[in-house]
Formats: structure tokens, C-alpha cells, sequence
């Protein structure tokens, strides 16, 4: 019925990283990326369902820029080959998905719709180490463009900071805004390339919006 549409924020990303010299950030990377689309299932999706490069050499380019892999000699491709066995192979039950380029194709279309840069920008938030924001703030900006049912995602930095790292923005199976949230979604599963559990950002405290540091990507602001 529902799905989410997970956006991460490179700045953020190698922050939990458990082998520091594993993470890197390319220099042409300068937006929010797509970490993955992923299907609300209720049961066992098709694993043995095959994907190879050649399906999405079509795309391959836009993948590249907007779903590329941070982790050091992880070729892209194996990142969305990941991708589809764990979330595409469920989400291909559906016709407008059902297919390896067309579960991509679907997932850049809804990247670009949803331009959280350029938003993000234009109301002035804007990234810092020493700037950071109000829950309720972020929440104020994206609400026009989402709708009420998404989720900001923290991790915690080696100074305590909150760090925004993803958002997850509910659709209906036909992509369109509005899924309601529902309570076995309110718990966020362990990040699987972290040593810390992602969590809600703190509504109590403030988030910062940390810069990409090309040369030091594992801590950001220090």
C-alpha cells in the first residue's frame, strides 16, 4: 500500500561509519541522494529475480549523480543490485515498477520532484558546524512540498550533535503524497554501515545541517 522514499544527506553519511578510511564522498557530489525506495511489504518479495548492468544502462548517468554508493570500492552498480533484490523485487508487483529500469526510473523521477536542495536554500537553511535549526523549522519548509507524513533522521556526531542524515517521505504505492504513517514505522532499524542506531531527529533539541568535508568526511565539524 505504501512506500518510502529515502533521501540521505552526504554530509551526514560517513558520520557513523564504522571503518573511517572506507567512506568517501566524490567531489562532484554537492545534493541530496537517493538511498533507496523502499516498498512497505507484508511478506517474502521475489529475491531470486535477477538485475543486470545492461537494464539500466539507460539511466546510468542519472543513477551515477543521483544514487551513487560513498562506500570506497563499492561500484555503483552493486549498491542499486542491492537495492533492487532487497526493495525493487517487492516493489515490481506493482505495473508502473515493474521492472528493474522501470523501479530506477521511478525513484529519479520522484528525486527530482521532490527538489529538497533547492527548497532547503531558498528558506534559508543552509548547511553549518555552527548554525543549527529547530525541529519545528525544517518541518515548516518541507511541510508545503511533502505533506505532513515524512520523517527526519538524525545521527549523533563525536560531539553530541545531531546530525541530519535522511528523510523519508511516505507515498502510496502509486507514488503520490499522503500514506499515513503507521506505528510499526515509527522505529528506525540500526543503519547497516553504522555503528549507531539512526533515530529520529529531537524535537528538544536543535539539528544541525552539517557541510559535505570532501577531506574529512567521517567528522564534518571537527
Amino acid at each position: 500500500t505504501c512506500m518510502h522514499l529515502t533521501l540521505q544527506w552526504p554530509g551526514s553519511f560517513c558520520i557513523g561509519i564504522n571503518n573511517k578510511t572506507s567512506c568517501k564522498i566524490p567531489q562532484t557530489v554537492q545534493y541530496w541522494t537517493i538511498h533507496g525506495l523502499w516498498p512497505i511489504r507484508t511478506g517474502h518479495c521475489c529475491d531470486c529475480w535477477p538485475i543486470y548492468h545492461s537494464h539500466l544502462e539507460e539511466i546510468e548517468p542519472e543513477l551515477t549523480k543521483l544514487w551513487p554508493s560513498f562506500i570506497k570500492g563499492k561500484h555503483f552498480f552493486y549498491f542499486w543490485k542491492e537495492e533492487w533484490i532487497k526493495h525493487g523485487t517487492c516493489a515490481g508487483c506493482v505495473e508502473a515498477m515493474g521492472s528493474p529500469l522501470l523501479y530506477f526510473q521511478a525513484a529519479v523521477k520522484l528525486r527530482k520532484l521532490f527538489d529538497i536542495d533547492n527548497i532547503l536554500e531558498r528558506s534559508g537553511i543552509k548547511t553549518s558546524c555552527e548554525v543549527s535549526y529547530k525541529h519545528d523549522d525544517i518541518r515548516g519548509v518541507l511541510t508545503p512540498l511533502l505533506g505532513q507524513n515524512y520523517d527526519l533522521q538524525c545521527v549523533t556526531d563525536s560531539e553530541g550533535r545531531e546530525a541530519w542524515i535522511q528523510l523519508k517521505i511516505h507515498l502510496f504505492r502509486n507514488q503520490t503524497l499522503g500514506c499515513p504513517k503507521q506505528e510499526q514505522e515509527q522505529k528506525f532499524d540500526r543503519l547497516p554501515w553504522s555503528n549507531s542506531t539512526g533515530h529520529p531527529c529531537p524535537k528538544n533539541s536543535t539539528i544541525f545541517y552539517v557541510p559535505i568535508n570532501y577531506e574529512n568526511p567521517h567528522e564534518p565539524c571537527n
